[in-house]
């Protein structure tokens, strides 16, 4: 796990050497053990800042080159299946120098070209300038859970792990992205290739990009959770062997390491299976954070996570969260979070990454995913329930009529609309365009960004309307959300989050399942729980899902006019609002949307003053 930046200069005009030093700066917080500026060439420049977990020896640093000095590589992640690789490449002829998995990559790379990505089992960013071709190749794992960002123009490429290092570095001005404001107050997060920032884009979950010396480039993906979606005919016991060994295969991968690995345990039912099955052979440190005060509506995880750790025989380290440590992190967090990241859950994230990393952890095993993949949320479950209940009906015109999540839920239904945009929405499309200063019209604007995949989705055979719950949200929120608030607030402390649930395997296999083993009328998540019980006791997996979180509203409640002030200011700045119609919004919404509101404000000031 590391930091990677780079230049490259279609003009031949040589690289700015103060500028590579600013990324590499910037990305010092995720590789404090090794970190270099190298010129590839007079045109091209290689960073990296390394946290060192795999071959700890300095010949495994980067940026890494082969001895033919015509394959170049920086690397972010993990290759857990280099050794098995490392073999097939020797028989190919290749000479070895080093022990870990970075020269497997860009060995592979040389001898199989794109055609790599299809054999690696992993979580990885990369580019690999390659001289023989003269092109860079840029590079993405399956599901999106390690970042890659970069900015393009007639004159250079720039790539970086985050954002903040390529606006840091004064090669790409901001400009602020208006419409990708909008749709991360739908979908918390900006979907898609797009950023906060209109000159910066990311390369998406699946994608390679390749890019001459000239700066012409092409895009391609090489997976998509769609094309896996299908109804096998397996039982369910044959299901559940099946899925064992995966998940016993993903967790064992997830083990490889020279250093500690550990666990963010929530005590609930994903991180205590992981827990249960990573903790056969050794006892590990496990973390959670919980917080000094008493919420109304928010029970705490501590209980919880003790039980856990006393049935599968762990250690656990816990940290109480003060109201004085939250008013400190959220000057801090427009920066920590470096792209816009609408769930606040990433304030806890960075102190369990700052508990592990005084306990001399880099390496963690984390439960995300398993919810996305299972059905484990009581919102799908009333959705899907009330869906199965409602014929739909085309070309139905409803008129004007009263706005609320219910009532457009049930217009998208009968109008054969998308019925779901996703795990996470802030703000419905009629409050955005009631907001909003300028008309949103495009049905391919990103703020539209859910419906463009359901008219793809809606339009396969073999439709399900679980199967969407679950796409969505592998194309949304898991990448964009989910996995980079882990990625960025971890990585703030050098560690790295391991996900198991997330093996593109696991994917591949759960989206090929019948849809009757996965859902159920009464209960979330009927598969994995009915799995567990052979791992962990009924009394961890029947538990009413409490979900971790952060208690934003009390906090926002003890001080709100810092918060209003800043959203007040951000409009004044942009005019992105309608002044009258933000003052009603933030009257009349609930305060989670403050918060909504409140990040996209002080992400955009940081950026601007």
């Amino acid at each position: 796990m590391c930091g990677i930046g780079g230049i490259v200069s279609f003009d031949n005009s040589e690289i700015d050497q103060k500028k590579s030093e600013i990324i590499k700066s910037s990305l010092n917080h995720r590789g404090p053990d090794h970190s270099l500026v190298r010129n590839i060439s007079r045109n091209c420049s290689f960073i990296h800042s390394r946290l060192s977990i795999i071959d700890l020896n300095p010949r495994s640093n980067q940026p890494m080159s082969l001895k033919d000095d015509l394959y170049h590589i920086v690397f972010n992640g993990e290759i857990y299946n280099f050794k098995e690789l490392k073999k097939e490449l020797k028989d190919h002829g290749h000479e070895f120098q080093s022990e870990g998995d970075t020269e497997v990559l860009l060995a592979g790379y040389k001898i199989f070209g794109k055609e790599i990505l299809y054999k690696l089992i992993g979580q990885f960013a990369f580019v690999i300038a390659d001289f023989k071709k003269r092109t860079i190749f840029m590079a993405r794992d399956r599901i999106g859970l390690k970042p890659l960002y970069y900015s393009i123009n007639e004159n250079h490429l720039v790539f970086s792990s985050e954002l903040n290092a390529i606006q840091k570095s004064g090669m790409v001005n901001f400009s602020p992205n208006k419409e990708g404001y909008l749709s991360y107050l739908r979908h918390l997060a900006v979907p898609g290739d797009e950023t906060g920032n209109q000159n910066i884009k990311k390369v998406l979950p699946g994608e390679f990009i390749e890019v001459d010396f000239h700066g012409s480039y092409t895009k391609e993906i090489y997976w998509d959770p769609i094309n896996y979606i299908s109804e096998e005919d397996i039982s369910l016991s044959e299901a559940q062997e099946e899925f064992d060994n995966l998940l016993k295969s993903s967790i064992e991968y997830r083990k490889i390491s020279d250093v500690e690995v550990g666990l963010y345990l929530s005590g609930g039912l994903d991180s205590t299976l992981i827990g249960s099955l990573l903790s056969s052979d050794t006892k590990l440190k496990s973390f959670n954070v919980d917080y000094d005060e008493v919420f109304e509506g928010y029970k705490g995880e501590l209980d919880e996570a003790k039980f856990s750790s006393e049935i599968i025989n762990v250690d656990l380290i816990h940290k109480s969260i003060t109201f004085d440590e939250f008013k400190n992190i959220i000057k801090e967090y427009p920066i920590l979070q470096d792209d816009l990241i609408g769930d606040e859950v990433g304030i806890p994230l960075y102190f369990l990454g700052k508990l592990a990393n005084k306990n001399g952890l880099k390496v963690v095993q984390v439960g995300e995913g398993a919810d996305e993949l299972f059905f484990g949320y009581d919102h799908w479950l009333r959705f899907v329930n009330l869906y199965k209940k409602i014929p739909k009906i085309s070309n139905i015109s409803f008129g004007n009529i009263i706005e609320s999540h219910r009532a457009n839920l049930i217009i998208n239904i009968l109008s054969n609309n998308n019925p779901f945009p996703g795990g996470a929405v802030g703000f419905n499309m009629s409050e955005i365009k009631n907001l909003a200063n300028f008309n949103i019209t495009e049905k391919s604007s990103i703020i539209n960004y859910s419906d463009s995949l359901w008219d793809l989705y809606s339009s396969k055979d073999d439709f399900s309307i679980t199967k969407w719950m679950t796409y969505i949200d592998l194309k949304i929120r898991l990448p964009e959300l989910l996995l980079m608030r882990m990625d960025k607030l971890s990585m703030q402390s050098g560690v790295e989050a391991r996900v198991p649930f997330l093996d593109h395997r696991i994917v591949e296999f759960v989206l090929s399942l019948p849809s009757e083993l996965l859902y159920s009328s009464d209960r979330t998540k009927p598969f994995l729980k009915d799995f567990s019980s052979k791992y962990i006791p009924e009394k961890v997996y029947s538990r009413k899902k409490q979900g971790f979180r952060a208690p934003i509203s009390n906090w926002i409640q003890k001080d709100p006019k810092y918060f209003t002030d800043s959203i007040f200011e951000f409009n004044e700045n942009l005019e992105l609002f309608n002044s009258k119609k933000l003052q009603n919004t933030l009257k009349q919404s609930n305060i989670q949307k403050i918060w909504y509101l409140y990040n996209l404000s002080s992400w955009h000031l940081s950026r601007v003053k």
